[in-house]
């Protein structure tokens, strides 16, 4: 169990009473003879709708009231403490109520726009008043829609608000939708093993535990965060609600949002950096890298830090990379799991072997498929470095891996998860979806570690992926390591 703040902390605690008057609820302006709010702009109870650029929207309810700079807002007090529970939960309130402040999941506080100058409203939203569980804001007009922006400036989601009257809120019965989910979980994990296993029924167990004090999408998601945070070594199933149109359509207006793949060049250094946030599009990846490589950089950095993906677009990253055919192992569903433990890839079919454009049907179908990498005609040559950290995880692991392994990059930064699996999503009802780790990834024999004496005895498939970095430095230090490192090997 990783614990949310140590119990007996006294500077945790003496900094969190400091500041814990400066995250009251909100309490709206009341007609005292309608008993209504009274009609002001931001005063009175909304329904907010986050859309991002990966997952459908996240309804939201939430109580604005007018202060002196503008106004601040939150979801319902003494919930979050609730969804912790336990003696985290209990003692909570107490020793760190700079967290959930009044046991609220959400706080926000802001300046309003002002129309007529054009002046945005600026603020911060997170779970927290101080740094770094929170995130700015920014918003034009005081209808909304609401900028959540990254610390550089690009836009991350984009918040609507509406009054409950004003919006019709998809009603959903979260009990059965975390039935429906456990259910799919059991049918379709990579491994039988572990979807059954005792931590995965504890995590469901904590989760129905939660549900009386499940109100809305946010509440649901959180309680989902906190049931699996004591429980990490799983994969944390969550659900989310199909995309709308709507969803694009406030992002591309907002303009300057995070991508699932970003270029940017060092004018000084002629260095690209490639920064991946998901792997999802083989066109998103091709697009990305002739930018990268337009110009004939010094090298390209791959950044993995934040990486996660659903699918082998990460091995199409590779294809622009290698210089010559490498076998990229063998993904395969539970049903195939013990038969590559006792026997090995070999018991695939011999022509199994497929482009990763091309190898999602036969995985469909069969339920294993090995994959062949082919450098593009257009592959760079130059020097490569890839940066990692403990959040890098799923397919762009296996990109590591390879990249590594062949000695066609240098790993900069942090050891990864260690989970190497593709996921793929399913219908869960109620408009709701989830992507569960349905395929797991086998090495290939040829590039594997040679085993310790320990691991002698342990099939291929269960030996760690987990990636080991040429350079082990922290996260926030590996972009600089990675330049200089490639530096040196221009000059070579």
């Amino acid at each position: 169990m990783r614990p949310l703040y140590p119990l007996l902390a006294p500077a945790i605690t003496a900094s969190g009473l400091f500041l814990s008057g400066c995250a009251s609820p909100a309490r709206p302006e009341f007609d005292h003879f309608t008993e209504e709010p009274v009609d002001r702009e931001l005063n009175g109870d909304y329904v907010a709708v986050v859309h991002t650029r990966w997952i459908g929207p996240v309804y939201a309810r939430m109580t604005a009231q007018r202060t002196e700079s503008g106004f601040k807002a939150n979801t319902d007090p003494r919930v979050a403490w609730s969804l912790v529970g336990g003696v985290e939960g209990f003692f909570g309130p107490f020793l760190a109520p700079f967290l959930f402040p009044s046991g609220m999941l959400v706080v926000w506080s802001s300046t309003l726009p002002d129309e007529v100058t054009a002046e945005v409203g600026e603020g911060w939203i997170g779970p927290s008043t101080v740094d770094p569980w929170r995130l700015p804001t920014r918003m034009k007009s005081a209808q909304g829609p609401v900028e959540i922006r990254h610390r550089d400036g690009r836009v991350l989601a984009v918040m609507a608000l509406a009054r409950p009257a004003d919006i019709e809120v998809p009603a959903t019965d979260y009990r059965l939708l975390t039935q429906t989910l456990q259910r799919v979980v059991a049918e379709r994990y990579f491994d039988p093993a572990l979807s059954n296993s005792d931590d995965m029924l504890a995590f469901f167990a904590d989760l129905n535990d939660a549900i009386p004090h499940v109100r809305d999408d946010a509440t649901y998601l959180a309680a989902i965060g906190l049931s699996w945070r004591k429980r990490p070594q799983i994969a944390m199933p969550m659900p989310y609600r199909h995309r709308v149109p709507e969803s694009d359509r406030l992002l591309v207006a907002a303009g300057n949002t995070v991508s699932s793949l970003t270029v940017t060049r060092n004018e000084k250094t002629s260095i690209a950096t490639v920064e991946v946030v998901s792997f999802h599009d083989h066109d998103a990846v091709d697009a990305a890298m002739r930018e990268a490589i337009s110009g004939s950089p010094a090298g390209i950095i791959i950044d993995l830090r934040n990486a996660t993906g659903f699918d082998l677009s990460s091995l199409r990253l590779a294809q622009w990379l290698i210089q010559a055919p490498i076998d990229a192992g063998t993904v395969y569903n539970a049903q195939w799991r013990e038969r590559l433990r006792e026997g090995a890839p070999g018991s695939l079919p011999p022509d199994s072997a497929r482009d990763p454009r091309t190898a999602p049907g036969e995985l469909g179908r069969d339920g294993a498929v090995s994959i062949l990498l082919r450098p593009l005609p257009d592959a760079y040559a130059g020097p490569v470095a890839v940066l990692t950290s403990a959040r890098t995880r799923s397919s762009p692991e296996i990109l590591a891996w390879l990249l590594q392994r062949t000695g066609r990059a240098k790993i900069v930064g942090e050891r990864t998860a260690g989970r190497p699996r593709l996921s793929q999503e399913h219908d869960l009802g109620q408009g709701f979806v989830v992507r569960v780790d349905e395929f797991d990834w086998l090495m290939p024999e040829s590039l594997a570690t040679r085993p310790t004496p320990d691991q002698e005895s342990t099939p291929l498939a269960d030996r760690s992926a987990q990636i080991r970095p040429d350079i082990l430095t922290s996260r926030q230090r590996a972009p600089a390591r990675a330049a200089r490192m490639i530096h040196e090997l221009s000059r070579e």
